[in-house]
């Protein structure tokens, strides 16, 4: 099956200005050869605009260009000169029809409309990691920070800073703001293909006047980490070891093992030696292979307390990759 990573969006452009949209498709072999086009929603029919074939509509002649550029697994599309009745809905997609695989997005144009633009493109493997370092924007680092995703009807909200985790989020995502510079961190973990899309950053509540800045997340080929078991099932009074994995050749300068609830992971115990007064005597890390690129977590004395989420997590001073793990604790036999 051919499968395409492309990304909708809302688009504003402003009368005699220009927008520039950026689709992204997994970059196989059929999809790199395939048609790419872009075309105008009109009663029903989605009429091409501009295609990799080299067609172009005489009515858009010396305003639109499409760069395809296979090997990122993207294309761009670029309208100039952009009138009033540019506005309506599009598609962008790939097939020999316009009707095989796309995605729609509404393209707005008036005599003062801001541009609404992707400003910066995340890419994270498959059952891998992607961390989004949001600005601080201009309301106090005390506010509450928030994350949503993009779709046809809004912006829907996946994690705040008070707490919230969507639905399918549950254990794999994070909301960290950072005391300092009042940014704040996303991070996502267990990549699913369906987590590729447009997102946004929020300062305090979301509204039209929020952040322009959005996130083009685009989820790709597999990791070469080996799938770790996702559940671990202990005995209360007993142990279990749980054993971490990362890429050997990251150069990680911190490894660590962190508890996960509402979207927040509290760190436990690390590689340089620390442990949370709550684990002293019960948690260590004995292990810390580096040519193999993993280590492992010894937990004894379980408490009922303990099940729960749980990170495994590696990173240096550009790069964080964690994984997550959900801990059973079942009373033992008497």
């Amino acid at each position: 099956m051919v499968l395409l990573l492309l990304l909708a969006a809302l688009l504003q452009g402003k009368v005699g200005g220009s927008i520039t949209h950026q689709c992204f498709y997994s970059t196989t072999p059929a999809n790199k050869h395939d048609r790419k086009y872009w075309c105008k929603m009109t009663r029903g029919v989605c009429s091409t605009i501009i295609s990799t074939t080299g067609y172009t509509s005489e009515d858009y002649q010396g305003r639109v260009a499409l760069e395809d550029i296979p090997q990122k697994g993207t294309f761009m599309v670029t309208m100039t000169e952009l009138k009033e009745n540019d506005t309506g809905t599009y598609q962008c997609g790939i097939g020999t029809t316009n009707r095989d695989l796309y995605v729609r997005l509404e393209l707005k144009v008036s005599a003062d409309a801001g541009v609404f633009r992707l400003i910066e493109l995340v890419q994270g493997k498959l059952r891998g990691s992607a961390m989004v370092l949001c600005p601080s924007g201009d309301t106090p680092s005390d506010e509450k920070r928030s994350w949503c995703k993009l779709g046809r009807t809004g912006c829907t909200l996946i994690v705040d800073t008070d707490g919230y985790v969507g639905m399918g989020y549950q254990g794999r995502i994070s909301i960290t703001p950072q005391k300092s510079s009042g940014a704040f961190k996303i991070l996502i973990n267990d990549l699913k293909q369906e987590d590729s899309g447009l997102y946004r950053c929020g300062m305090g509540r979301f509204s039209s006047r929020d952040s322009p800045r959005v996130v083009a997340l685009q989820v790709t080929r597999a990791s070469t980490l080996p799938r770790r078991p996702k559940l671990l099932s202990g005995t209360v009074g007993g142990s279990l070891s749980v054993k971490c994995h990362h890429d050997p050749q990251g150069h990680y300068e911190e490894k660590y093992l962190c508890r996960w609830k509402g979207g927040s992971c509290s760190l436990l115990v690390d590689a340089a030696g620390f442990v949370h007064q709550s684990y002293k005597g019960r948690i260590q890390i004995t292990s810390n292979d580096q040519e193999n690129g993993t280590y492992t977590v010894l937990m004894s004395c379980l408490r009922e307390e303990d099940a729960g989420w749980y990170w495994c997590g590696a990173r240096n001073r550009h790069t964080e990759h964690t994984t997550p793990v959900k801990l059973f604790i079942q009373r033992g036999r008497w």
